[in-house]
């Protein structure tokens, strides 16, 4: 059965939440590459991504807790520990005895995770403008953006607020951001597409329980990874240094760094054909080994 480019909405009922996810390819494929947006963006954030793995493997999107369709957390608990719980479940609810998993931002942290404790079950890994480290920089742009309305009028006008954020990107990837960010309303309008407490600066997530805290560390994490793992920087991130880089290198053995040239923090936004070409050689490189 030839893999299918065209995506598919479903949705999975695990930990307590509805989870929402776009899925391309073989669904008989017990093996699936699975792709974690990062803070505050949904699963369409990887459409050109996934169309493009979607011709040699099985790819399945999720909304992580409280972005897109999935439910929104009413205890508002958007812990690293309690998205890799949701992990754990989505995965075993779908049936999947192995996974490849990609990561952005904040999924690249749950990925780490994920892998740590699951390494009978994660083949392989790729993180993408992910450390246990980030710059102040990096944060503030994500909250300016956040910071630049609650609704936009049209499609045109969220686009033009988004451009300043995106230089690396043309208008139709900038467009496919706001469509990974933004809904429409029942006026017409375009909101943000995540639960409200995450445009809140003063929130904090709840502190975890005495059980969860094995995962607090994320360099704890990346110690214990034991898949071949591809560590990916955008060449103009204002979120990550170099030396954050080379350290997770050096902590997640036999892993590899990949530049992603004219690319900042949002990788798959603003350079999603360089970023497939390396993942799709990553994960064809170590199927030879």
């Amino acid at each position: 059965m030839s893999n299918s480019t065209r995506p598919r909405d479903e949705f999975v009922e695990a930990n307590g939440l509805r989870f929402h996810y776009r899925e391309w390819g073989d669904t008989r494929t017990r093996h699936a590459v699975i792709l974690l947006h990062g803070y505050a963006e949904t699963s369409e954030a990887w459409s050109d991504t996934a169309q493009d793995l979607a011709r040699e493997f099985r790819v399945i999107a999720i909304d992580q807790r409280g972005h897109g369709q999935s439910d929104r957390a009413t205890d508002r608990d958007y812990t690293r520990a309690t998205q890799m719980e949701d992990l754990e479940a989505i995965i075993e609810s779908l049936g999947l005895r192995s996974v490849t998993l990609i990561g952005h931002s904040m999924g690249g942290a749950n990925a780490i995770c994920y892998a740590a404790e699951h390494p009978e079950i994660t083949t392989a890994l790729v993180v993408i403008e992910t450390a246990p480290e980030v710059l102040r920089s990096g944060i503030e742009t994500i909250r300016r953006l956040l910071a630049t309305g609650a609704t936009f009028a049209s499609l045109e006008d969220a686009i033009e607020s988004f451009r300043e954020f995106f230089p690396y990107a043309t208008t139709e990837q900038i467009e496919r951001r706001v469509r990974a960010s933004l809904t429409v309303n029942d006026d017409g309008a375009y909101v943000w597409d995540f639960d409200p407490i995450f445009r809140d600066p003063t929130s904090r997530p709840p502190d975890p329980d005495p059980g969860q805290r094995r995962l607090s560390d994320l360099w704890d994490c990346a110690d214990r990874v034991q898949c071949p793992t591809m560590i990916v920087r955008g060449s103009e991130t204002d979120m990550l240094t170099p030396e954050a880089i080379q350290r997770l290198h050096r902590r997640v053995s036999g892993s590899r760094v990949s530049l992603i040239e004219d690319a900042g923090h949002s990788v798959p936004t603003d350079q999603p054909a360089a970023l497939s070409l390396n993942i799709r050689e990553f994960l064809q490189s170590i199927a030879s080994l």
